[in-house]
């Protein structure tokens, strides 16, 4: 029995994605072709591959059993599509970068402005997300690159250091911690314990990293706050509302100009690596390659200036 392909691709959007109507829109059709498609599927099948309810559609045992290889399918298209690129090299094709917030936002441009520069024939598309969502995307052939700045635990998944990012703690210039800090004081951890912590919001692996490390030099900050996105701290910092702890690359310019301060705390270093993920035995595009030697050369430049500094 030659199933029909079509079919099996559309089943696994719903499989993915838990829902006829999620899945219309992504694919971009109504959802009575949807129905249409698993039900002409499962007429091929002979067994029901999904439970239709008010919480969406859910496979069954075989269902499942499916999904698995039609996931293999699509992921078996997607790397012909890759293969066919690579021999077409870079004058046109895609890429699909996919990275946590803080690396989409400031580490990212510079790279990728080169790279469109060098390849304008290549479409591009940058995904920013938290690596919960990363890790799937990855898993499933839908991102070409991935980076993330949470730890990332999956079997199928290689994860190497990309770089190395250091966190500081920064206030408003008006602070009177900043001023002992124009003095050339450094700050002792005891005086942060009653400042105001403004934090990454709860699902953010940032925010249980920056807590690991304050508790590790004996900082409990009595007082915090939850703000979704670094964009957001770093403007309540700098109008006075309390204190962050960021990654320096996100301030650099900030406190060039002085609109922020980084305090030199007494003990405290915050590193944390940047990731690159990778699908194991998938075989990368040729403009994901081009994009990857982009990646290692801005690490070894970073890598140098840490050497020196």
């Amino acid at each position: 029995m030659a199933l029909n392909l079509h079919h099996l691709r559309v089943f696994a959007v719903v499989g993915r994605l838990g829902g006829i109507g999620v899945a219309a829109r992504e694919l971009g059709v109504s959802q009575p072709a949807v129905s249409r498609s698993i039900r002409e599927l499962e007429s091929e099948l002979g067994v029901k591959i999904l439970e239709r309810g008010t919480d969406g559609a859910v496979p069954t045992a075989a269902g499942r059993e499916l999904y698995e290889h039609a996931q293999a399918v699509v992921a078996a298209e997607r790397a012909a599509e890759e293969a066919m690129s690579a021999v077409r090299g870079l004058e046109r094709g895609t890429l699909h970068v996919g990275a946590s917030t803080t690396i989409a936002t400031y580490f990212l441009p510079p790279l990728i402005g080169q790279f469109t520069r060098a390849h304008p024939g290549i479409e591009l598309r940058l995904s920013a997300v938290h690596t919960r969502i990363l890790v799937p995307l990855v898993r499933h052939h839908q991102v070409d690159i991935a980076l993330a700045e949470a730890p990332v635990a999956d079997p199928r998944i290689i994860v190497k250091r990309w770089i190395t990012d250091e966190m500081v703690v920064i206030t408003s210039p008006r602070h009177p911690l900043a001023r002992r800090a124009h003095a050339g004081q450094a700050i002792p951890p005891s005086a942060l314990d009653e400042e105001l912590l403004i934090l990454r919001e709860p699902e953010s692996g940032t925010r249980d990293l920056v807590l690991r490390g304050l508790s590790a030099v004996g900082i409990a900050p009595a007082r915090t706050m939850a703000v979704d996105g670094t964009e957001v701290i770093k403007q309540l910092v700098a109008e006075g509302v309390g204190v962050a702890v960021v990654s320096r690359d996100t301030v650099t310019d900030q406190i060039a100009v002085g609109r922020l301060v980084a305090l030199p705390v007494q003990g405290l270093a915050i590193m944390r690596p940047f990731n690159r993920l990778t699908l194991m035995h998938r075989r990368p595009s040729a403009a994901a390659r081009s994009f990857l030697r982009l990646l290692a050369e801005e690490a070894e430049r970073r890598d140098a200036r840490a050497q020196k500094a």
